[in-house]
């Protein structure tokens, strides 16, 4: 792939900027130029090892277009399914797609993805936007632009239903979420210190402890090699017992200095407050959860970002008329993957005889290959549609009736067992 014309292969439809625009205008009095704090959150390890953590479990969620009908919801487009699933770009896999997505909505709290569309309005790709700035501006007919400064000095002018906007801390701005620096800059510093000192505490771990006074006058090669004999034989780790000798030619004056010590307590501190932007906790990070922990980080930061990202997708991808019809945008989780071999049997002996579930599905969710035949839905017997139980009722009704006749005479001459039946069918009547 030829990437020198990637900026004209991205907005090759739209490099002429639309005439007479003009700054938006906003409510609160906000200005309409967004500019992300660049540097300091995402330079940080804990800051970005939070993001990534996020971003790997969302990224193994799929976006699909599904279309509601009276019969149930069935499969959309293939061709945008394809986009979604698989390839949104030239540049990146789907999983990579949201891992830059997240990346970008923790770091600057809002997170652009431009919709390519061909003339006919077909989609063609989704891009995730890096820019310098976003400015807001409006047309005479009171319709948003955005308008992306990039980088590089070139800028691009689009309506803002051409983008895909998701932010977050949306408080006090009308259309962008709060950028990072003051929010998370105080906890940062914080962390930063904690990390300072301990690094000033490996170097006062080798700062001078005493001074050993020679008797006389030594030549500074002697000085250098009575101190060299003594630290080799006393003070390396080859010494075990502590102890070492001097003889009356030198004396040992010991530096009382107060080192200061790593403090554990201080440092957890310091990154439990950077993991609570995020939700999330070092079992998260390291991968060390239970299952509950991970239905608990699903459902309060994976869960709100899939939900974001759907209904904004939905929005902007499909017409009034397109969403009428039932076309929408959801998110799909294996989350069954997560629980443990216990609950996973147990949901499936759950799910399989309603027909929830297939068997190729099960055998996904347990790491196996699918078998032919896998894809049928297996219903049990037991179960019957709420709407059906009446017309159930009369069958049966009709096929008592139709049975009283025959059970009013009695076979081969036996009338015990004819009374018995009427007297069945005559309860199950009443």
């Amino acid at each position: 792939m030829n990437f020198r014309g990637l900026f004209n292969k991205i907005f090759g439809y739209f490099t002429d900027e639309p005439r007479n625009l003009q700054n938006a205008e906003f409510l609160d009095g906000y200005t309409n130029v967004f500019t992300p704090f660049h540097g300091v959150p995402y330079d940080d390890a804990t800051f970005r090892d939070c993001t990534d953590s996020i971003a790997r479990h969302l990224g193994k969620m799929k976006l699909k277009h599904v279309r509601k009908t009276a019969n149930g919801t069935i499969e959309g487009n293939t061709a945008l399914n394809y986009l979604l699933s698989t390839r949104p770009n030239p540049m990146m896999t789907a999983t990579e797609f949201l891992e830059k997505v997240v990346a970008q909505y923790y770091n600057y709290n809002n997170a652009f993805i431009y919709i390519q569309r061909d003339v006919n309005g077909i989609v063609l790709g989704l891009y995730p936007i890096d820019f310098g700035s976003v400015e807001i501006k409006t047309d005479s007919n009171d319709d948003l632009y955005v308008k992306f400064q990039f980088l590089n000095g070139k800028n691009i002018t689009v309506r803002y239903d051409a983008v895909i906007h998701i932010k977050r801390h949306f408080s006090t701005h009308q259309l962008f979420g709060e950028d990072n620096s003051k929010a998370i800059k105080e906890d940062l510093d914080m962390l930063h210190a904690v990390k300072s000192s301990i690094i000033n505490s490996v170097k006062n771990g080798s700062a001078l402890r005493g001074i050993i006074n020679f008797e006389g006058t030594l030549r500074e090669d002697d000085q250098e090699k009575a101190w060299k004999r003594f630290t080799d034989t006393y003070a390396s780790s080859k010494n075990g017992s502590g102890i070492a000798t001097l003889d009356n030619k030198a004396s040992f004056q010991q530096l009382t200095t107060t080192i200061s010590t790593f403090n554990k307590g201080q440092m957890d501190f310091a990154r439990d407050t950077v993991y609570k932007h995020f939700g999330i906790n070092e079992k998260i990070i390291t991968g060390n959860y239970t299952e509950d922990e991970y239905i608990a980080f699903y459902e309060s930061v994976l869960e709100p970002i899939a939900i974001k990202l759907t209904q904004e997708f939905t929005e902007k991808l499909f017409t009034s008329r397109e969403k009428g019809h039932g076309n929408e945008i959801i998110m799909e989780s294996n989350r069954l993957s997560y629980m443990s071999v216990a609950s996973r049997i147990k949901v499936c002996e759950t799910l399989l005889p309603t027909g929830a579930i297939t068997v190729n599905e099960i055998r996904e969710i347990f790491g196996y290959e699918g078998v032919e035949g896998g894809d049928d839905r297996l219903v049990s017997l037991n179960f019957t549609k709420y709407s059906d139980l009446t017309q159930y009722q009369l069958d049966e009704e009709k096929g008592g009736e139709g049975n009283e006749e025959e059970k009013r005479v009695p076979n081969d001459g036996d009338s015990s067992n004819a009374t018995e039946s009427g007297g069945r069918d005559s309860n199950e009547n009443d």
